[in-house]
């Protein structure tokens, strides 16, 4: 039987490797939390997963920066981000950690004179 061309639209935007419905970004780069770090390993515009060395706790609030090298050669930026961690795994060289972002803020890196 042929599916309806609606229905089939649907089910062929969750078929394949990739089921999600916001696309990750597999980007690594450096994560401040709290007195350890880490580096991202991808990012979504509702979550960021990174790996570091401190185990967190499923359902733990936290706060992390991503850092961000400025590519004039200026000081390096950071967005600010508070967030739930939904999952923790054990990872090669540490923890992997999946946080859900519930609040952020941009900050510029400070002007050099």
């Amino acid at each position: 039987m042929r599916r309806p061309p609606r229905e089939q639209e649907r089910i062929l935007r969750f078929v394949g490797p990739e089921r999600r419905r916001i696309p990750r970004y597999y980007v690594s780069v450096p994560v401040e939390i709290d007195d350890h770090s880490g580096t991202t390993k991808d990012v979504n515009e509702y979550g960021a997963r990174f790996e570091t060395d401190q185990p967190l706790s499923p359902d733990q609030s936290v706060t992390f920066r991503l850092v961000f090298r400025d590519f004039a050669g200026g000081d390096p930026w950071r967005m600010a981000a508070r967030g739930r961690v939904m999952r923790v795994e054990q990872g090669e060289s540490g923890y992997i950690v999946a946080v859900r972002v519930t609040s952020y803020l941009l900050a510029e890196a400070p002007t050099t004179e």
